[in-house]
């Protein structure tokens, strides 16, 4: 069988995959009509990663995992656009890592809305101008992001999804690595990158800025107009590179190899259970000694895993401290909320934030 053949075998199978997408797609409408009368959530995380499970589990290949995820995801978010057209606000510009965290979880079938800070974010989708809302909430690295905990205690939206997305930084620029004098990126990813950019980089100007993408932003409009414009360099995704026209000098100059961010997905409603669950929640503790001590041990007589736990200052008085907590399993499950019942019992205010499908 010759090329044209086998060519001719793969239009007609497109031709039929075509015909069951918009099969799909009709029930997809179906769905959506309901979920419309019943005043139903559109996006539904937990019945995402049943679709996506039961996916991978028929894959025999060649297509690896990944590959057919890609495939489902925007799948997916075509599907949910069927439904609803929605707005998903992150921390911009377009580019940064909010981006495409945003980009892995819903496609490219939504309206992505980029703000200037994270409250913006959670003022958004508290206002209800956003669907949903993107933002960080810990660095394998740098560990729990405070800005976005200390939001939860201002505003009152729901943790319905994560993302746990890999973090590779790459030290891009238009001249050579031995002529760079500055290097522009935010302030974590320079964290991030300490110890690589003082062995390679050791006499060069650290320079903070909002974003990755807004130090590529820079270096388009003004650093390669000029002369020393040459001897600039950023870090950012490697995405970023393709976008602004810059070469990738080094890849993956993060300090830690298994670097990953994990992202909250912010919404208006609580989530509904699914076979592997988190739970995120604040607890307000009572300003005596053994307080944390207490609200801890629920979870150790029920055999409830605890997955982060962070302190914050309360802001509304000096030396009070607030807890964030999550932990295996969903809100809704007898043994969790007979654990948050006591915990409640034993600090003086609590506030669940979500339960949501847990990544692996």
């Amino acid at each position: 069988m010759d090329i044209a053949q086998l060519r001719k075998e793969i239009d007609g199978l497109d031709s039929k995959i075509v015909d069951l997408l918009n099969e799909r797609a009709k029930i997809v409408l179906k769905i959506g009509e309901i979920k419309k009368q019943n005043r139903s959530q559109v996006y539904v995380p937990n019945r995402e990663r049943e679709v996506y499970l039961r996916v991978t589990s028929q894959n025999k290949g060649p297509l690896t995992n990944d590959c057919l995820m890609a495939i489902y995801r925007e799948l997916m978010a075509g599907s949910l656009a069927l439904e609803k057209a929605m707005k998903v606000s992150y921390l911009g510009p377009e580019g940064t890592f909010s981006y495409f965290a945003a980009k892995q979880k819903f496609g490219s079938s939504v309206e992505y809305v980029p703000v200037r800070g994270i409250d913006d974010v959670f003022r958004d989708v508290a206002a209800g101008r956003s669907d949903y809302g993107i933002v960080p909430v810990e660095n394998s690295t740098e560990g729990g992001i405070r800005e976005t905990l200390n939001m939860f205690v201002e505003f009152d939206v729901k943790v319905c999804a994560e993302i746990v997305f890999p973090i590779h930084h790459n030290l891009m620029a238009n001249c050579k690595k031995e002529e760079i004098k500055k290097v522009y990126s935010k302030l974590q990813i320079l964290s991030q990158c300490r110890n690589w950019l003082a062995s390679n980089l050791p006499h060069a100007e650290l320079i903070e800025v909002s974003s990755s993408a807004e130090a590529a932003r820079i270096f388009e409009t003004t650093l390669k107009t000029v002369e020393e414009g040459h001897y600039f360099a950023i870090i950012a995704n490697a995405e970023i590179a393709q976008q602004y026209g810059l070469n990738i000098l080094f890849k993956n100059i993060e300090d830690n190899p298994n670097n990953v961010t994990r992202f909250f997905v912010l919404s208006k409603e609580y989530g509904a259970p699914s076979e592997k669950d988190r739970t995120a929640v604040m607890c307000y503790t009572k300003n005596r000694p053994g307080a944390l001590l207490e609200i801890l041990e629920p979870f150790r007589t029920y055999n409830i895993n605890l997955t982060n736990i962070e302190s914050l200052p309360t802001r509304k008085k000096a030396w009070e401290y607030c807890f964030y907590f999550d932990f295996e399993g969903h809100a809704a499950n007898e043994f969790v909320q007979k654990a948050l019942d006591e915990v409640f019992r034993k600090c003086s205010d609590m506030k669940i934030l979500g339960s949501f499908p847990k990544c692996d």
